[in-house]
């Protein structure tokens, strides 16, 4: 299942990440006049939403899906972001040359974490930030929680089979993203539980996202 479907997409997380976006930019401290990139950029949703803050900079952003991309470049203004399809593991930019590296809810996708840390770190001047911020899919998460509590009555061999054939990385505890933030040359290392709020309309406003089959989960649901 690859993630080709960014309008969908939208609709069933960016919509939540576009609002976890601000509290991690005031953990970041970002400032004016920064220039940033945004690693694992998907449609685009860091750079609007610095935009939507009002912060004066410019952001770069890189992403493996083309589709993705281009609908980064039609979101968001050309004249304060640059968007490119690219690999986390091999960044095309020089040594040093953004203020802050950010990854925003996709570290966990990472064929390999440690060389998308290790060329973020690469890319960032010396003093610079390097940061990402996950989802905690395990007790934090309560949409997808419901979701995977009701998919196990209703139909428990299907989601053992889904699991057992998962092949996406575990997901990180506070304490091991520090362990890999500090393996991967990184120094200076903070971490912060970041809080939101996910409302919903109606059940269909819950319910009718899982449908367009944006990512694994979802694409699992409609098929079910």
């Amino acid at each position: 299942m690859s993630y080709s479907n960014p309008a969908a997409y939208e609709r069933f997380m960016g919509r939540w990440s576009a609002r976890l976006a601000p509290a991690f930019f005031r953990f970041v401290g970002l400032v004016d006049g920064q220039c940033l990139l945004d690693v694992g950029c998907g449609i685009g949703t860091l750079a609007g939403a610095a935009m939507s803050a009002g912060l004066e900079t410019h952001i770069t952003g890189i992403d493996p899906v083309p589709e993705y991309v281009a609908f980064a470049r039609a979101k968001v203004p050309l004249d304060r972001a640059e968007f490119y399809v690219g690999d986390a593991a091999s960044l095309p930019f020089p040594d040093g040359r953004f203020d802050a590296t950010l990854s925003l809810l996709v570290l966990q996708e990472f064929a390999d974490p440690q060389a998308a840390v290790r060329e973020m770190r690469r890319v960032t001047r010396a003093g610079g930030i390097v940061a990402t911020c996950m989802w905690d899919f395990l007790d934090g998460l309560p949409m997808l929680a419901k979701f995977w509590r009701a998919a196990e009555e209703a139909a428990p061999e299907e989601v053992r089979r889904q699991r057992s054939g998962n092949t996406s990385r575990p997901h990180a505890s506070l304490d091991r993203l520090c362990d890999l933030w500090r393996g991967c040359g990184l120094a200076n290392i903070e971490t912060a539980t970041l809080d939101i709020s996910m409302p919903f309309a109606s059940f269909a406003d819950y319910w009718e996202p899982f449908l367009g089959g944006s990512t694994p989960t979802s694409a699992f649901g409609r098929a079910r």
